[in-house]
């Protein structure tokens, strides 16, 4: 069923897609419980402490058709490879806390379906208002990253999953308020900071991704560290002290 709406990317009104969150071929084809805010906030609510199940995965109406099928061209399948060697790479390493491994990618095609899965997920529009967001996704061969955003990642292998939107965050470990946004689905996890620092140090900046051009194939060298995810709490893991 498409919903009608703002697109959230090109801004437009009219019928919603699905989007996956992220792409199906990223291990995103089979059904999966889902918890919101519903479930796990309001607790005058009759949905709290409850499950709701997604039969097409984990995702959102979020864009519209022409929105979906130009990214989902330019940018899906390069971030699917990296994602299916991301796991492969993962289940070949024997150390607990890291895992090191070589990927051929397409550089700038991964970190801007990255991006696009940030957008996708801030039902507030912030983000995608932010200067230069959306100009960055429409137009594929930019590599005009956004100032003061910055991604990150770390490598997971639980079951848990995160899809929290734009937040602005309190983080007592850390001191201060912050702008930050997250997305875990096995075998990463994707961390967006909006001019804020990361919630720890062992995440790994891949915003330098931005600089190859469009379809430029290499070969990466990614030494993660591998955060054990939980709970549905922004920026927490338990294998991270807590100060």
């Amino acid at each position: 069923m498409q919903k009608k709406n703002s697109c959230f990317l090109c801004g437009k009104v009219g019928n919603l897609t699905f989007e996956h969150i992220p792409p199906q071929c990223a291990f995103n084809n089979k059904s999966i419980y889902i918890q919101g805010h519903d479930h796990l906030i309001d607790e005058k609510n009759y949905l709290f402490g409850k499950k709701s199940l997604s039969n097409r995965g984990f995702g959102k109406h979020c864009l519209c058709a022409s929105c979906n099928n130009s990214t989902g061209n330019w940018y899906a399948k390069d971030f699917c490879a990296f994602t299916q060697q991301g796991l492969k790479i993962l289940e070949q390493t024997t150390d607990p806390h890291l895992s090191s491994g070589s990927y051929t990618i397409k550089p700038l095609n991964v970190i801007k379906q990255i991006l696009l899965m940030f957008v996708c997920t801030d039902s507030t529009g912030t983000l995608n208002n932010h200067k230069g967001v959306k100009d960055y996704l429409l137009d594929k061969n930019s590599t005009v990253f956004p100032e003061k955003i910055n991604i990150h990642i770390y490598s997971n292998a639980c079951s848990t999953k995160r899809m929290i939107g734009y937040s602005y965050a309190s983080d007592m470990r850390i001191g201060g308020i912050y702008k930050w946004s997250e997305i875990n689905f096995k075998p990463f996890g994707y961390f967006l900071t909006h001019d804020s620092p990361p919630p720890n140090e062992f995440m790994v900046d891949i915003t330098d991704f931005s600089k190859k051009p469009y379809d430029y194939l290499c070969a990466v060298n990614l030494t993660i560290a591998r955060l054990k995810v939980s709970n549905l709490a922004l920026g927490h893991y338990d294998n991270v002290p807590v100060d």
